[in-house]
């Protein structure tokens, strides 16, 4: 009897364990399937992110009017070719490529600016802001609000911003000289039409002061995101990161308007070199310390307010900030070391100053072919340069090709062999003021620049905290 039930419990047993292990390989199993299942909607967001992302890459080069390479984009996706929304992409911007026309380029407008005004501490006379600053402030400058405005007109106006190395195709030769020939191929859609745009003079020179006091920015940085912004201190005193400038400002407005931008192109930046660049005092002049007899009143007073500066870094934050410009677009020109007039200089001395300007300048922001006359001052007269002009001669031999100056008619452009020159228009508080005072039916007016650009209603934006009288001539 003990045998029959000891034999029962066992048995009992076995079948229990054999009920269990089952179980667990049936958990298993469901489990792997389970991990399985949750895998492939893994997979599957994973790949059409990438396909969405894909799109909206080749979106951006297409708005910018590089549809090759937004073609190239979409085919560098495996399986492409099976995709609708793919293959549909691609035909639209075959189809776009198609139906541009090539743009004009002898009478493509350029514009320029200097560093803008953010609050009305420029248009106020203080201890600190003499009526001397104040009157080149209304006279020379802009401010961000009027920026902004024309900035927005001449987008809406259809104008689409290329860059100065767009207008021209260099041709290398044996001898190590260029050849040049004006770009016929820039190819743009109806209704749209090229506009070339420039800022002189971004050094934040001394004269401007320091920590907003005329409320200019200090200096440009680089924000978390690597991205160029500027370093600006509010009425308040307390320092802001933000667009508080031309470059922050126009790469902003680029991000959210792209086809604003020709291909990637932007501005060109015009920079001297005695006071530095880009808010950085990269001269090396300022070794010399506080006594150094090279330097101005006004740099001795730097250096003696600022015990802690260091040469060294200077030139290596600004050589950041100008790389990370080039990498966006971003050109440079000479503006010559020490803002010269290049009229009245003789070659000789302005050989000089260039070699200066090689010195101060060309080891940060690399090497150019532009230059932009300081003072919009010519270096020959419009019916072309020749090798009988000494000046140009030497130009040419330092490995300059573009040649900036300030002209009157809005969209003058010259086209040699070896070189091109484009005659640029103020856009500022004398040819705001004389705008709105001026009539348009006139061909060398500013009221005519500003209707050819599509700003027709500047009383709108011009600053009230402007002094009309200041806002008659240049300072």
């Amino acid at each position: 009897m003990k045998m029959t039930i000891a034999g029962v419990i066992l048995l009992f047993c076995i079948i229990l364990i054999i009920i269990a292990v089952r179980a667990l390989k049936n958990k298993g199993a469901k489990s792997a399937e389970s991990d399985s299942t949750a895998s492939q909607p893994t997979e599957t967001a994973s790949v059409n992110q990438l396909k969405t992302d894909t799109l909206a890459s080749a979106g951006n080069l297409a708005a910018m009017y590089d549809y090759d390479k937004a073609i190239a984009a979409i085919e560098a996706y495996s399986g492409y070719e099976s995709d609708t929304d793919m293959t549909a992409a691609i035909a639209n911007y075959t189809s776009a490529k198609s139906s541009c026309t090539a743009a004009d380029l002898s009478t493509v407008p350029h514009v320029f600016f200097h560093s803008l005004i953010n609050d009305n501490r420029a248009f106020l006379v203080t201890d600190q802001v003499t009526p001397l600053l104040v009157q080149g402030n209304n006279s020379a400058m802009t401010t961000t609000g009027e920026f902004d405005a024309m900035l927005n007109d001449m987008y809406k106006a259809g104008y689409v911003l290329i860059g100065l190395d767009d207008i021209v195709i260099k041709t290398a030769n044996t001898d190590g000289t260029e050849t040049l020939a004006k770009n016929t191929a820039l190819m743009l859609p109806a209704g749209k039409k090229p506009l070339l745009m420039s800022e002189d003079d971004l050094s934040y020179y001394h004269f401007m002061g320091e920590n907003g006091i005329q409320g200019y920015a200090d200096k440009l940085v680089l924000d978390s995101d690597g991205k160029v912004k500027c370093l600006f201190t509010d009425k308040s005193g307390t320092q802001q990161i933000g667009d508080y400038d031309m470059v922050p400002k126009i790469d902003t407005f680029i991000s959210e308007h792209p086809d604003f931008c020709y291909q990637g192109a932007r501005p060109t930046v015009a920079l001297t070199g005695y006071n530095g660049v880009l808010g950085y005092r990269t001269n090396d002049y300022y070794k010399e310390g506080p006594d150094g007899e090279h330097l101005s009143s006004d740099q001795k007073a730097y250096l003696t307010n600022h015990p802690d500066y260091n040469y060294d870094n200077e030139v290596a934050e600004a050589t950041k900030i100008a790389d990370a410009m080039k990498a966006e677009g971003w050109t440079f020109a000479s503006h010559t070391y020490g803002h010269w007039n290049a009229s009245t200089h003789s070659a000789e001395e302005l050989a000089t100053d260039n070699e200066r300007w090689n010195t101060t300048v060309r080891d940060v922001v690399g090497d150019t072919d532009k230059i932009i006359f300081a003072f919009g001052a010519d270096i020959g007269p419009v019916n072309g340069y020749n090798e009988s002009n000494d000046k140009f001669t030497y130009f040419l031999s330092q490995g300059y090709h573009i040649y900036c100056n300030v002209d009157g008619n809005i969209g003058w452009t010259e086209f040699g062999s070896n070189y091109v020159r484009t005659g640029r228009v103020p856009l500022d508080g004398v040819s705001m003021y004389n705008a709105m005072t001026e009539s348009a039916s006139s061909h060398t007016t500013y009221a005519h620049d500003y209707e050819v650009l599509g700003i027709n209603d500047i009383a709108s934006f011009f600053d009230p905290d402007r002094t009309l009288e200041y806002c008659t001539a240049e300072s």
